[in-house]
């Protein structure tokens, strides 16, 4: 017995400072998010005190219309944005694998929008878009896409469908490089040999594609997905400074409306609440996601 516990001290020594870690800076804000959750409390005025209310706003929030529109806004909002992603990311990854002069800068550069502060990127992005002195909105009068005649006659943020694809846009130029980064990754460990034995089958690069990199791309793609929807449920600082939440509560997402009630309304109780639940709904979605391309993956 002795032993055995000398020879698995030092595993308890990797395994340990990881667990009070979690318990630490994990595990203690979610048990204060949900105590307080159970709570009415009102920051602006403190005398009140909080007052145990149970499952009180929970059911608030659940009979709430603007909730389950934000509920809508987010979804869509992150579908559209990873999708996009994904498939962008897949081509960029597929042509940086290739030999090019200067590979390394050039991925390099790519990286920088991940790299910047999303508030930022959401500021650039309100202004190249503005109807009055945006960049990007003037060539597109150029081209009659946007203005009187044009395929998009208002100004992009003051119709909700326009103000979506605006955020969605922001999101897909600073995220598509980080999702073709770990696909870049997974396409530099596949093994050749299934390609030379397509190779001596005659098999065209479509098929290579289709028949092989894919179904070995599988835990890249599972690995980029969840760390992408998870990420898209949550987004907050692009919303807020674009759009915040406008036109009227039409891009209104699930976590900009619980900063809105937690330090506009002060209603901190609600604003956890609807944070838990928020939660919840995004760890069954990518639970729910991994569990499907597993099981794809395994079966191809």
């Amino acid at each position: 017995m002795v032993s055995v516990l000398r020879r698995r001290l030092p595993l308890l020594g990797f395994v340990v400072p990881a667990v009070l870690y979690l318990a630490v800076f994990m595990g203690y804000p979610l048990y204060y998010l949900v105590r307080h959750s159970l709570q009415r409390e009102n920051f602006a005025n403190p005398a009140e005190g909080s007052k145990f209310i149970g499952l009180g706003n929970y059911s608030t929030i659940l009979h709430s219309g603007i909730f389950w529109q934000s509920i809508t806004v987010t979804a869509v909002f992150a579908a559209c944005a990873v999708t996009i992603e994904l498939l962008l990311g897949l081509a960029v990854a597929l042509l940086l694998q290739k030999t090019l002069a200067g590979r390394r800068l050039l991925i390099a550069l790519f990286l920088i929008p991940s790299m910047m502060m999303p508030i930022a990127v959401g500021l650039m992005w309100r202004y190249m878009l503005d109807d009055g002195y945006g960049m990007v909105t003037y060539y597109l009068k150029l081209v009659h896409v946007l203005g009187p005649g044009g395929l998009i006659s208002h100004p992009l943020f003051a119709r909700p469908w326009t103000a979506l694809a605006a955020l969605v846009l922001a999101d897909v130029w600073e995220w598509t490089p980080f999702m073709a980064l770990i696909i870049l990754a997974g396409l530099e460990s596949l093994p050749v040999e299934p390609y030379e034995a397509a190779a001596v089958d005659g098999a065209s690069r479509w098929q290579e594609f289709w028949q092989i990199t894919l179904p070995l791309l599988n835990r890249a793609i599972v690995v980029a997905l969840l760390i992408r929807i998870a990420d898209a449920m949550r987004v907050l600082d692009i919303v807020f400074v674009m759009t915040g939440g406008g036109p009227g509560n039409s891009t209104m997402t699930a976590q900009l409306l619980s900063y809105n009630i937690g330090f506009g309304a002060f209603q901190t109780g609600l604003a956890f609440a609807q944070v838990i639940l928020v939660l919840t709904a995004t760890v069954v979605v990518c639970a729910l996601i991994f569990s499907r391309l597993s099981r794809e993956g395994a079966a191809a």
